[in-house]
């Protein structure tokens, strides 16, 4: 039987009730037994804590990971009072489009799935993500690369919107990946993400998964838990029910278009910074930092693409921000806050989410006294065996690419151009702005390439 996924804000009175109905069944097994694997909190922790999970991130293991843990929770859901909840899905929340009223949908706000969250700051929702679906044709960089890849981590839709929209839009418990799941809004923008992976998939004719024998921990005792096992959601059970305005803005009609092979590298050219005075002292002073790019206009003259690449950017421990970027014509200042000048000259951002905490015996959020390591055990190095773990690993440092070849095309009469990289700290847990000092001396930045392709 193939069930449906549908926007929140589809839901019946009825179905948002049975929905929270069964969540809060999977609570009340947690605080009974805060061990139970079929409680609330364990599933959380199969996220958020790093000696039951956790959460895959950095590779292309990030959106496979996700759909199972998503896949396993919802089973559970299904199976907390049936025949009440046997037709149980999450819902999934469409945050590429403004609510109608509020920041999130109202269904958020109903006890059951509320949660503290920045409510009130006016944050933009991730204005690229409906770019990235339609428009980036490399697996990789849309996925995620293959663990341990030189050239590559994150792709471009955690690197992106996931990475901007848990701690700058959300906040609360979903600023932190080791609380993140505690929110039950964490499912419905996790459903949506594994929505947006769904049609980038069905839009390329499915293309095979990068790694598909590669397990995902946390799940080794579940029947599926290889990346193969996660590839379509038709074979997991489910489908995603667009609404007249997904429909539109993915174009459904539209024909899958098998992927290109990713255009080879013709030459790599590192890129100096116009000050003397460091990356750190810039960020502090300025709030920005620039890089002095020759020759790029005559690449792109001759027809070539263009980008540029940013490698070792630290993931920060002490909180989370985003580096915005622009590239413009030398004789063209940067001009922070101008709307006109960023609709020219903007080519995106890095959004930096803090560091998942490493180690072993965190416990579950929520009950943060009970710890799940073993004695001699080492979870960190070990995994928790019988939970099903694999050693936790996350990627601790990101690598991006900006495509600045429209630009150039738009300035081919500037033959030298600057990347100017501003720096925004995210807003606390509880929205208000905020500076830290000691963010700014966490940010590392190893080095930036202009890369042109064939």
């Amino acid at each position: 039987m193939v069930r449906s996924r549908r926007d929140i804000n589809s839901l019946s009175p009825s179905e948002l009730s049975d929905y929270i109905h069964a969540i809060d069944i999977l609570r009340a097994r947690s605080t009974a037994d805060p061990d139970d694997v079929s409680g609330y909190d364990f599933q959380a922790a199969l996220h958020n804590d790093g000696s039951v999970g956790p959460c895959e991130h950095g590779s292309d293991l990030f959106l496979p990971w996700h759909r199972a843990h998503l896949h396993y929770f919802e089973k559970l859901l299904q199976a907390a009072d049936p025949p009440r909840t046997a037709n149980v899905t999450v819902p999934y929340w469409d945050w590429i489009h403004p609510q109608a009223t509020g920041k999130f949908p109202a269904a958020f706000s109903q006890p059951g799935l509320d949660s503290g969250r920045n409510e009130n700051l006016s944050t933009p929702l991730p204005a690229n993500t409906l770019d990235i679906v339609l428009h980036e044709s490399n697996q990789a960089e849309f996925a995620g690369y293959v663990k341990g890849s030189p050239i590559g981590n994150k792709g471009r839709l955690e690197r992106g919107p996931h990475d901007y929209m848990h701690p700058n839009f959300i906040g609360g418990l979903m600023s932190n990946p080791a609380t993140a799941a505690m929110d039950p809004i964490y499912f419905s923008f996790h459903c949506f993400i594994d929505l947006l992976w769904a049609e980038w998939q069905r839009r390329h004719a499915m293309p095979a998964p990068t790694s598909p024998q590669s397990k995902l921990r946390g799940f080794l005792t579940q029947p599926r838990h290889k990346v193969a096992d996660f590839a379509d959601t038709l074979a997991l059970g489910y489908r995603y029910g667009y609404t007249d305005q997904l429909n539109v803005a993915f174009d459904v009609l539209a024909p899958p278009t098998p992927l290109p092979l990713p255009p080879p590298i013709l030459e790599t050219v590192p890129l100096t910074p116009v000050s003397g005075a460091g990356l750190v002292t810039e960020l502090r002073e300025k709030g920005q930092v620039q890089f002095g790019v020759a020759a790029a206009a005559s690449h792109a003259a001759a027809g070539r693409r263009v980008g540029l690449r940013l490698e070792g950017v630290k993931i920060p421990l002490t909180g989370s921000y985003v580096l915005r970027a622009f590239f413009h014509p030398v004789d063209i200042p940067y001009r922070r806050d101008d709307e006109e000048f960023a609709k020219r000259f903007d080519i995106g951002y890095l959004a930096m989410w803090q560091a998942h905490p490493h180690g072993a015996g965190t416990g579950h959020p929520g009950h943060p006294g009970h710890d799940h390591s073993h004695p001699g055990t080492d979870t960190h190095d070990q995994g928790h065996p019988e939970h099903g773990t694999e050693p936790h690993d996350h990627t601790t440092v990101v690598t991006a690419r900006f495509d600045v070849t429209t630009v150039l095309a738009a300035t081919a009469e500037a033959e030298e151009h600057l990347l100017t990289l501003q720096y925004m700290a995210s807003p606390t847990p509880q929205g208000e702005p905020q500076q830290l000092p000691e963010l700014i001396g966490e940010i590392t930045l190893n080095s930036v390439l202009m890369e042109v392709y064939g």
